[in-house]
């Protein structure tokens, strides 16, 4: 079977979940559509028909994800990921099987009382966040994104600065911008749907 960068990433995030401490609670709510998580691709189309497949690029480190919302909308439901492979097709005949495992937003969404621009220690004091990991240099395809478990998930953030045209810039800031690229994931969740769109979108 095919494998990619994406499965490296995502290994990385289950290791760093069972190697880092027990998340302290966060002081607030999750947000509502928190809900959501384990829903079936099918239950959401009928729950948003204007709903669509969706490939965003913004949720993980070289490597892209399929989606299921609103072009333009605050956050899109998250369901598996990769390099390459027909991601529409896999979302097209695993629409049954297939749950959300989480969802890419941006960190004001996500951390709703979190300011424009706050440095690591504020942020992860704001969310209740004592452990996580900053892919420096020596982690080119990583570079400048945060690593940490909140909520019983694993969360990514792309603190680089957005370049005009696309692309990111690496600024090594140590600082957290409220429209910074999120991305929060119930490992458990993603790794079944990632072997159940990894038996169909290589074919």
């Amino acid at each position: 079977m095919k494998r990619n960068v994406f499965i490296t990433i995502m290994f990385l995030l289950v290791s760093f979940a069972f190697s880092a401490c027990a998340p302290v609670a966060p002081s607030d709510q999750a947000p509502e559509f928190f809900n959501d998580i384990g829903k079936t691709l099918s239950e959401l189309k009928n729950e948003h028909p204007e709903g669509e497949f969706i490939v965003s690029l913004d949720g993980f480190p070289d490597s892209a994800s399929a989606c299921f919302g609103e072009q333009g909308a605050k956050y899109v439901y998250f369901f598996f990921g990769g390099h390459d492979g027909d991601f529409k097709k896999a979302m097209t005949e695993c629409e049954e099987q297939i749950k959300c495992s989480g969802f890419i937003t941006t960190a004001n969404i996500l951390f709703t009382d979190m300011g424009d621009d706050m440095s690591f220690q504020d942020f992860f004091s704001l969310i209740g966040v004592d452990d996580y990991e900053y892919f420096g240099e020596d982690t080119i395809t990583a570079e400048g994104w945060l690593r940490f478990t909140y909520s019983g998930m694993e969360v990514m953030v792309n603190t680089n600065e957005a370049v005009a045209g696309g692309g990111w810039d690496v600024t090594g800031v140590e600082r957290v911008k409220s429209n910074a690229p999120v991305s929060i994931v119930d490992p458990e969740i993603l790794n079944t749907n990632q072997d159940l769109a990894e038996a169909v979108m290589f074919d």
